[in-house]
């Protein structure tokens, strides 16, 4: 994969992102699908609702241009704009598109998986089962190798075009836990992937994840 930007101690970085919905005008977006400006195409990561009652999709910050453009479906029908991101190279990457009004809300869940609750970076553990949904290369699962603050590394396939994929840990009762968005990996290993933690997200810009 190609990327947008890079890691500290990675050669490159793998996935260029983005939020995504696919489907039509009337459909509903939601996480792991499609989303595109002139520029990018990503993924879109979990759905959320703000203080002001406005719908929010996640995505990758290094998916934000900075310049204000119209994200669309993968049919090119208008969803919203970046209203706040973040991407530091090394524990913050993620942004924040508000859909337009008039849109749909968004889904909740993550591909279909009703989310349980969200998982903070010190709740999680080495070896425990993870997965993600991608635009791109839809859900690969594999397992959390490690921990480093808000950065999650994967064993999970991933491909360019995934990055923002909303990244899950399944539990027993058919749920899952968010744990993070796809942010990167490094150049010629597609089944390492990392992830920014979603908890510090949600907290930085006061948003309740849909369930």
């Amino acid at each position: 994969m190609a990327g947008l930007w890079q890691l500290p101690g990675l050669v490159s970085v793998a996935a260029v992102a983005a939020l995504g919905l696919a489907g039509t005008a009337s459909a509903t977006p939601g996480p792991g699908t499609e989303v595109d400006t002139e520029d990018a195409s990503c993924t879109a990561g979990f759905a959320a609702q703000g203080p002001d009652g406005g719908y929010y999709l996640l995505t990758s910050g290094h998916c934000d241009a900075g310049d204000g453009s119209e994200w669309t479906d993968a049919q090119g029908n208008p969803v919203g704009r970046i209203t706040a991101s973040i991407d530091d190279g090394d524990q913050m990457d993620a942004s924040i598109i508000r859909l337009d009004p008039g849109t749909p809300a968004p889904n909740g869940g993550a591909g279909g998986y009703p989310i349980r609750d969200v998982l903070a970076p010190g709740q999680l553990v080495t070896g425990m089962p993870f997965c993600k949904i991608g635009a791109v290369t839809g859900e690969t699962c594999g397992v959390i190798k490690s921990v480093d603050g808000n950065v999650v590394e994967a064993s999970v396939f991933s491909l360019e075009g995934d990055s923002g994929s909303p990244g899950f840990v399944k539990n027993p009762d058919g749920t899952v836990s968010a744990v993070g968005l796809l942010s990167s990996s490094p150049e010629g290993d597609d089944y390492t992937t990392y992830f920014i933690a979603v908890q510090p997200v949600l907290a930085q810009w006061g948003l309740n994840i849909l369930p």
